[in-house]
């Protein structure tokens, strides 16, 4: 990551993690894997994160126990999606709980709780594999007696199971997350790799348009004379 870019989001981060009541370094850098675990849904299914390969995805970590910020969270996407442009069944959403504690009963409460779609997968699992897999993205939290200090970030990844693009707070635009599954399908990739020699190319296209303007001030008959 370039040191600009770097410090642009330690700034945007910083209020988030400060509202957030957490103190805690993160490690959120683009397109790094995901961690591969199996982890059990909100109908007591196993399954492994290797299923969301192939379409873009959004991964919310929350907790079922959470008070405001998780809730806010999962409001924040219900809003932001049924805005988007991006259509239904063209990528996935996760909420992911980070409380080894949260059993598959706790899960669908939540579901229930919080009108969750039932398109979208609410998942925890044992503490090796949900350490692991919140290691990969980047997002760290601590427990606090019956309670969680956490950031409020969701995580737009990948068809090949690499971070795409981060959201921090809990309340999303319709144009932000429409920017964050573009990036994670790979539509902003081109420009990203191309940006040198579009720059060089607008300032070898500038140098030529003064070259010229220069050659007709000096001699304003080699406008019109040819060879």
């Amino acid at each position: 990551m370039k040191p600009v870019a770097l410090a642009a989001l330690l700034l945007a981060l910083a209020p988030h993690v400060l509202a957030a009541g957490a103190s805690l370094q993160a490690g959120y850098v683009e397109g790094q894997p995901l961690a591969a675990i199996d982890f059990i849904d909100d109908e007591g299914r196993v399954r492994s994160t290797n299923e969301w390969r192939g379409a873009p995805a959004i991964i919310a970590p929350i907790y079922t126990r959470c008070p405001v910020a998780c809730p806010l969270i999962v409001e924040g996407l219900k809003r932001g999606l049924d805005s988007a442009k991006a259509r239904p069944g063209t990528y996935r959403v996760i909420l992911f709980s980070f409380d080894p504690r949260d059993t598959p009963a706790d899960l669908h409460r939540f579901r229930e709780r919080h009108h969750v779609p039932m398109a979208w997968t609410v998942a925890s699992a044992g503490a090796p594999a949900i350490r692991s897999l919140m290691d990969s993205i980047g997002f760290h939290y601590a427990e606090t007696g019956n309670a969680f200090r956490h950031p409020n970030v969701v995580i737009a990844i990948a068809p090949d199971l690499t971070t795409a693009k981060y959201l921090f707070g809990t309340d999303y635009s319709a144009s932000d997350i429409d920017q964050a599954l573009a990036m994670a399908r790979g539509d902003s990739r081109w420009l990203d790799r191309s940006e040198g020699v579009i720059l060089a190319l607008l300032l070898f296209a500038c140098v030529m348009s003064i070259i010229y303007l220069f050659q007709v001030r000096i001699n304003p008959q080699a406008k019109g004379e040819t060879s």
